[in-house]
């Protein structure tokens, strides 16, 4: 009798969970770092509404996490709700210095919505976005999960 190994969904080696502002349309992040292929990923997914308060401590988040080595960043935006559409250009400034300071940058899951904000302020030519986490890592849809092919 044969069996088919079947691989597991990796736990990240590393996660962390950030509130960024609270009340009624408060925003977190949950950052995890991960392997895959040989590089190191620091995932960050967003939820919520990001305003001013949440935008400072994500700019933070940020820098801390480009002094801390070089890695690939992958922003999830899937369960993003709303940016204040004034601190897009803010917000995309942050992410460049990120990955001027410490690898290569890639947003996933940016609704319809979000996507046009970040249309609007003039800045999602100056990103790297894909539809969903599973279209820019394969068909693995834990980044810590290789592709069998």
């Amino acid at each position: 009798m044969s069996t088919v190994a079947r691989a597991r969904p990796a736990r990240a080696p590393l996660a962390v969970n950030l509130e960024l502002s609270r009340g009624s349309h408060g925003a977190a992040a949950r950052l995890e770092w991960h392997e895959r292929q040989g590089r190191r990923i620091a995932l960050l997914k967003l939820s919520g509404w990001i305003d001013r308060a949440a935008l400072d401590r994500l700019e933070r988040t940020l820098e801390n996490l480009a002094e801390r080595g070089g890695c690939d960043l992958v922003l999830d935006g899937s369960r993003l709700r709303h940016i204040d559409y004034r601190l897009v250009p803010a917000l995309v400034n942050a992410l460049s210095r990120y990955e001027s300071r410490a690898g290569s940058l890639a947003v996933c899951g940016l609704s319809v919505y979000l996507r046009d904000l970040f249309r609007l302020g003039g800045c999602e030519p100056r990103l790297t976005v894909w539809p969903s986490l599973s279209d820019l890592l394969g068909s693995a849809e834990d980044p810590g999960v290789e592709s069998a092919s």
